[in-house]
């Protein structure tokens, strides 16, 4: 068995002899995800379903994607399009509607735009993640049973590629994504269709990572 498995198993065991849901443990920190119903409220415990999840450790809000088609569909897809980026002699703002999905155009532009209107758990100010802030919620540990990040609240979550907001200073058409199969940082097209999980909340507690 496996380290992380073994840890895992004998927690669960624990936490089951105590009378509690073995999901909400996160490896290292039993406390330290909580979910988030549709109103935008923080619950005790986990339901059959939620919203959202947030990190007490750092303090953010995350969507928790579905398995039901529409504008949370964990099979959606996005290219990476910021229309606030200069596009004088390099158009820096990527490529609209470039991925395949429901409820909004196919851009990760769009798609803040969407849920924001939508008031996804009580909340209108979800934005993209920074590349260090997707760091936070994955763990190189799990890279041999993927994705690399907490599934027990990370409901439908891919071992897949992830967009972040950050664009790639040294090419214009490039942006980082998050790699959810083996754990790390990746530079791809901002054209590429790619999955997107958006946070809300001001961070902290988040490491910086190198380039």
């Amino acid at each position: 068995m496996k380290p992380h498995t073994l840890i895992t198993t004998v927690v669960s065991a624990l936490l089951a002899a105590c009378g509690q849901d073995a999901v909400t443990v996160a490896l290292d920190d039993p406390h330290r995800f909580r979910a988030v119903d549709g109103s935008g409220a923080v619950l005790d415990s986990l339901p059959a379903r939620w919203n959202c999840v947030l990190d007490q450790l750092t303090g953010l809000t995350w969507e928790v994607k579905t398995d039901q088609p529409g504008l949370h569909d964990w099979r959606n897809t996005y290219s990476w399009y910021a229309p606030e980026e200069a596009h004088d002699e390099l158009d820096y703002r990527g490529t609209p509607d470039g991925g395949q999905c429901a409820g909004s155009d196919c851009d990760t532009h769009s798609l803040v735009q969407a849920v924001n209107q939508q008031g996804w758990c009580g909340h209108h100010d979800w934005r993209m993640p920074t590349r260090d802030e997707l760091a936070s919620i994955s763990d190189v540990r799990l890279a041999d049973e993927p994705p690399t990040t907490y599934t027990g609240v990370f409901r439908n979550a891919q071992a897949a590629e992830y967009w972040s907001g950050n664009d790639y200073s040294f090419q214009w058409d490039a942006a980082w994504a998050w790699n959810f199969r083996f754990g790390h940082d990746r530079v791809e097209w901002k054209a590429t269709p790619m999955h997107v999980r958006l946070v809300r909340g001001e961070s902290v507690n988040v490491e910086r990572v190198k380039d």
